[in-house]
C-alpha cells in the first residue's frame, strides 16, 4: 500500500472517532498543507502578499450564488467564502466547530426541540442583523416547495421555527432528527440575508455574513471577490480572489505553469506527474467522503428493457471499477464495494457482501439467455467533464466488450447535465458523484434516491422505491446509532441487490497550489475556505 493510501485510511479512522465531538472555540482552522518545493522563475512560485490577486481555475461551471438553490461544486466553492452556516465541520477532526451558532444544539428529553444560541453583533454584508430572524427566514424558505431549495430534506424534520428573541432560534422537530447538527452545517443550509433575498437575484448578487464579498461576475466565465473588511471574524489574509472556469484541464495547469493561476482545486489522475514537474507548484491529496456511482434507470427511462433487473445487472457485472482505480486512478480512489462508504456514518462491512463484482463471463451469460438484449439500445449520458470522460470512455470499452452491441454514448455539458439527468425520458444510464459534506449515511440516501426527497435521477420500477423511501425515513427519524445502521444497510442492500446503482469509487481529493501559499486544502466533503489561506513566509 503507497504511503498516500496509507494516510488516507489513517485520516478515516480519526474522523470517525471524533465526529461526534462538541464545538470548538470558533471557525476551523486545518493545519497548513505541504509545500517545501522551490520557488520558481515564474509568477506560480514567486512571493505573494495579501494584495495580490489570487487566482483559483476551475474546470467545471458554476451555476449560481444562491447557497439555498445551488448544489454543483463549482457554485459552492464560490458561495463557502461568501455565506455562512451554523456550524462548520472541521476537516481534519470531524468536530462540529460553531460558526454564526454560539454553542452547539441543546435538544430536549424527547428529541423534538433543538435550541441554538446565536452569536451576537453580526452584520450581513448590505447591512441587515444576523439574529434569530434571519436563521427563521432562512430554514422556512428551504421547506417551501415552491421556493426550489436544492436540499430541501435539510429542513425535513422541522414542523416550526420559534424566535424568543434576538440571539436564539428554537427547532420544533417532527421527529428525532438523528442528523439534525449536520444538516446545519451543511452548505446549503447557509443563512441569507431577508433583506437581500427579497430585493435582488442572490443567484447572481450574492450577499452573506461571510469573510469575502462579491464584486463581479461574466456568465460561463468568471467571478470575482474581495475582503469583506466588515467581517465579524478574524479577517483572510487574501484580499482579492478570481475564480476563473477554463474546461480544457491542460488550460488550467499551463496557468498554474506561467503563475497565472495559483490554485487547481480539481486535478485529474492523468495530469499528475505534469503537475509534480511545475517548479513552485505543490500537488496534494486530502481525505474525502466521495463516492462516484452508476445510475440505472428502471422506469422513465428510454428503453423498457431497463425495468428488467436482470438487464441492470449485466450492466453493474459489466464494469470493471478495481481496472478502473488501479489504471486510470493509479489508485489515487478505492474501488466502491457498497453505496455506503467506509468514512460514512451507517457503514459496517455487512455493506459490501452486495457489492455486484466484475464479471463480464456472467454479463454476456444474461445476454446470451435473452435473445436480442445484446442489441437493445442503451442511452448512456456522460457530463462532459475530465473525471467523467474518463468513466465513460473506460466502462462503455466494458460493455462493449462484454456484449452490448448498442450502447448510444452520449456527452452533455455539465450544467445541462445537472437539469436533464433528472427529466422523464432522457436516459437509461448515467454516471453520478455525490460529496458527502456531512458524512453521514442518511443524509447520502436521501438526497441521491429517495423518491420525493431525491435528485430523482434514479428511476424504480415496482415497490422498490417504496422500500428504499421506508429504510431511508426510518435512518433519519431517530438518533438510536444501531437503529440507523440496520436502515441505512437495508436501503444499501436494496439499490445494488435490484442493481439500481453500481459503486464506483470512493474518492480522494487531488489539487495542485502555488508554493507561495500555505493553508490550502480540500474537507472531506470536497469544499475549500479562502479564509485559510495565507502568503507563505
Amino acid at each position: 500500500m503507497s504511503k498516500k493510501r496509507l494516510f488516507c485510511l489513517v485520516t478515516a479512522l480519526v474522523l470517525a472517532l471524533s465526529l461526534l465531538a462538541g464545538c470548538g472555540d470558533g471557525t476551523t482552522t486545518p493545519p497548513a498543507s505541504g509545500g517545501n518545493s522551490p520557488a520558481g522563475n515564474g509568477g506560480s512560485g514567486a512571493a505573494a502578499t495579501g494584495d495580490k490577486m489570487f487566482n483559483v481555475a476551475l474546470t467545471a461551471p458554476f451555476t449560481g450564488f444562491d447557497p439555498l438553490r445551488t448544489n454543483d461544486s463549482a457554485s459552492t466553492y464560490v458561495n463557502a467564502q461568501i455565506y455562512e452556516t451554523l456550524y462548520r465541520i472541521d476537516p481534519v477532526t470531524g468536530e462540529y466547530n460553531c460558526l454564526l451558532a454560539a454553542e452547539l444544539p441543546q435538544f430536549s428529553e424527547d428529541g423534538l426541540t433543538a435550541t441554538i444560541k446565536l452569536r451576537e453583533g453580526i452584520k450581513f454584508q448590505d447591512g441587515t442583523d444576523f439574529n434569530s430572524e434571519a436563521v427563521k427566514y432562512t430554514f422556512e424558505l428551504i421547506k417551501d416547495p415552491d421556493f426550489g431549495s436544492a436540499r430541501a430534506s435539510i429542513a425535513g424534520s422541522i414542523e416550526s421555527i420559534e424566535c424568543p428573541d434576538p440571539s436564539t432560534v428554537v427547532f420544533h422537530l417532527t421527529y428525532e432528527d438523528g442528523v439534525l447538527t449536520a444538516k446545519l452545517a451543511h452548505t446549503n443550509s447557509a443563512i441569507v440575508s431577508p433583506t437581500a433575498q427579497q430585493a435582488q437575484d442572490l443567484m447572481v448578487n450574492p450577499c452573506g455574513t461571510g469573510p469575502y464579498k462579491f464584486v463581479s461576475s461574466v456568465s460561463g466565465s468568471n467571478v470575482v471577490l474581495t475582503r469583506n473588511d466588515e467581517y465579524w471574524g478574524e479577517k483572510p489574509a487574501i484580499k482579492d480572489v478570481t475564480m476563473t472556469i477554463i474546461a480544457e484541464e491542460s488550460t488550467a495547469i499551463a496557468r498554474m505553469e506561467t503563475g497565472e493561476a495559483d490554485f487547481m482545486p480539481n486535478v485529474t489522475v492523468e495530469q499528475i506527474s505534469r503537475i509534480e514537474g511545475i517548479q513552485g507548484v505543490k500537488f496534494e491529496t486530502s481525505e474525502a467522503a466521495q463516492i462516484y456511482y452508476m445510475c440505472m434507470r428502471g422506469s422513465s427511462c428510454k428503453n423498457p428493457v431497463m425495468a428488467e433487473k436482470d438487464f441492470r445487472i449485466a450492466l453493474a457485472k459489466s464494469l470493471d471499477k478495481d481496472g478502473f482505480v488501479q489504471y486510470i486512478m493509479e489508485t489515487y480512489a478505492d474501488p466502491a464495494q457498497s453505496v455506503l462508504g467506509p468514512k460514512i456514518t451507517g457503514y459496517t462491512e455487512e455493506a459490501i457482501t452486495h457489492n455486484i463484482a466484475y464479471d463480464p463471463e456472467g454479463a454476456k451469460a444474461i445476454l446470451d439467455a435473452h435473445p436480442g438484449w445484446a442489441d437493445e439500445e442503451i442511452t448512456f449520458l456522460v457530463p462532459s467533464t475530465p473525471a467523467y470522460n474518463n468513466m465513460g470512455e473506460y466502462f462503455l470499452a466494458n460493455m462493449k466488450a462484454a456484449g452490448f452491441n448498442n450502447i448510444k454514448y452520449e456527452t452533455i455539458d455539465w450544467s445541462a447535465w445537472l437539469t436533464e439527468s433528472k427529466t422523464d425520458g432522457r436516459f437509461d444510464i448515467t454516471l453520478a458523484a455525490w460529496s458527502n459534506v456531512t458524512r453521514d449515511g442518511s443524509e447520502l440516501m436521501e438526497p441521491n434516491f429517495h423518491t420525493q426527497n431525491g435528485q430523482k435521477r434514479i428511476r424504480y420500477a415496482g415497490d422498490t422505491g417504496a422500500k428504499v423511501d421506508e429504510f431511508i425515513e426510518k435512518s433519519k427519524t431517530t438518533s438510536d446509532l444501531a437503529v440507523r445502521t440496520e436502515n441505512l444497510l437495508g436501503v444499501n442492500a436494496l439499490l445494488q441487490d435490484e442493481a439500481y446503482v453500481q459503486p464506483i469509487y470512493h474518492g480522494v481529493n487531488l489539487y495542485a497550489y502555488s508554493t507561495a501559499y500555505t493553508g490550502v486544502t480540500r474537507d472531506p466533503g470536497g469544499t475549500f475556505y479562502l479564509i485559510d489561506i495565507k502568503p507563505a513566509a
